[in-house]
């Protein structure tokens, strides 16, 4: 008796955490796909793109243009910049929120960044880009997830004209 209502309470506690998150998953699938705003804001839907292979950040090109668009790049590189303007690498970085949206700030940030770099000047995250701010970040020793989610491991040894 003691044994049945032992495996009867498992497989019912079993049954209520995959309830449970499988709720949650939904929740949060919806919640990532609708709003990148504060609640009870009304917004455009959110896109959300999914995460590139190893390599994809650095060969793919990000700007202003892809505002509105969730992207796993852009949050990379969000952090990246931060770490780059919590060493005062570069004066004229501000810190950025990690949100993976390409607005008027990352835009910014890129453009100071370019400027001081004396690179391409264009505000596009491309990836003469990518490998400046991988290299600086990989000199001051930062080289976790971001990092390698971002694909600054496949980079070279010198940057691309």
């Amino acid at each position: 008796m003691v044994k049945r209502r032992i495996s009867v309470l498992a497989v019912t506690g079993i049954t209520i955490v995959a309830a449970a998150l499988a709720a949650l998953s939904a929740t949060t699938a919806s919640a990532a796909t609708t709003s990148a705003s504060a609640p009870g804001h009304v917004t455009a839907p959110l896109t959300v793109k999914a995460t590139p292979d190893a390599s994809g950040c650095v060969t793919e090109d990000f700007s202003q243009a892809d505002e509105g668009t969730y992207e796993p790049c852009v949050r990379d590189e969000q952090v990246l910049l931060n770490n780059i303007w919590s060493v005062h690498v570069l004066p004229g970085l501000q810190d950025l929120a990690t949100d993976g949206l390409y607005g008027p700030k990352t835009t910014s940030d890129v453009y100071t960044f370019q400027g001081d770099l004396g690179i391409s000047y264009d505000g596009v995250t491309g990836p003469q880009t990518w490998w400046w701010v991988c290299h600086i970040n990989s000199n001051a020793g930062f080289t976790g997830t971001y990092w390698h989610d971002a694909g600054c491991a496949t980079e070279g040894a010198s940057p691309p004209s």
